[in-house]
């Protein structure tokens, strides 16, 4: 129970400072002048600063896919070779040595 707790008050400590480091980026003012008028430590700001980055160094990022207009086209070139249920399709370029690999594993079968 005491750990929850302790929890829940580290994260509302790096809500607090997350808070402030954001607005301070925000204000365009100086860590050190935003400091002084909101009544913080520089050094507890700078602390802050250094750990939530090095938390937070991996996180994702989204970003947009944009789906491919046409699909691509439909390679018909070629022949199909058909032995009992297996099924052979030779496109264009194919490699000759590997269809005779493939033709003679059949030929065992």
């Amino acid at each position: 129970m005491a750990r929850k707790g302790l929890e829940e008050g580290r994260e509302e400590k790096e809500e607090y400072w997350r808070g402030h480091i954001q607005e301070c980026g925000r204000s365009g003012s100086s860590q050190a002048e935003y400091c002084r008028r909101h009544k913080l430590s520089p050094k507890s700001y700078t602390y802050w600063k250094r750990r939530l980055r090095e938390k937070s160094s991996v996180r994702f990022i989204p970003i947009e896919v944009k789906a491919a207009l046409q699909p691509p086209a439909a390679d018909t070139t070629g022949i199909v070779l058909y032995k009992e249920e297996y099924r052979i399709e030779i496109k264009e370029g194919f490699n000759p040595e590997v269809l005779g690999k493939v033709l003679r594993t059949l030929r065992e079968l």
